[in-house]
């Protein structure tokens, strides 16, 4: 399977290798990583690092366009550094297959149209199924 990543999405995988102290490593989750990528698909990414290279990213990097990136401080707790998402690996069921490749269980909201315009709500359904994800860097 080809990986295409949009320009700015190549060009934040690039400065996010050349921060220092650099990270652990750069992961590729979402529908990038599954063979479900559209022309509107954004690009998601699990950084493992540290605290100090959160802080790092939060100060050095702009936040990029289409790009959803997470960074792991601590093993398992992961913070995006621009917005308010935060979670866990073992929430997400991480498990390292090998040096290049992962699982875990990803959850996609599911809107029900019908019921939405009925009740007047947003309705809809999680969708949890297992993913993979890829080792991009080193």
């Amino acid at each position: 399977m080809t990986i295409h990543f949009t320009k700015q999405a190549s060009a934040f995988i690039s400065a996010l290798a050349a921060l220092q102290p650099p990270p652990d490593s750069i992961w590729l989750i979402g529908s990038r990583a599954n063979g479900r990528a559209t022309q509107e698909s954004d690009t998601d990414l699990i950084v493992f690092g540290s605290k100090a290279l959160l802080d790092i990213i939060r100060s050095q990097l702009k936040q990029p366009e289409e790009v959803d990136c997470l960074v792991v401080f601590n093993g398992d707790d992961y913070q995006d550094p621009w917005q308010e998402k935060t979670g866990s690996l073992t929430k997400l069921q991480w498990l390292k297959l090998d040096a290049s490749s992962a699982r875990y269980v990803g959850a996609k909201w599911v809107p029900d149209e019908e019921s939405s315009l009925e009740c007047g709500a947003d309705m809809g359904n999680f969708l949890h199924r297992q993913e993979r994800a890829i080792r991009l860097w080193p």
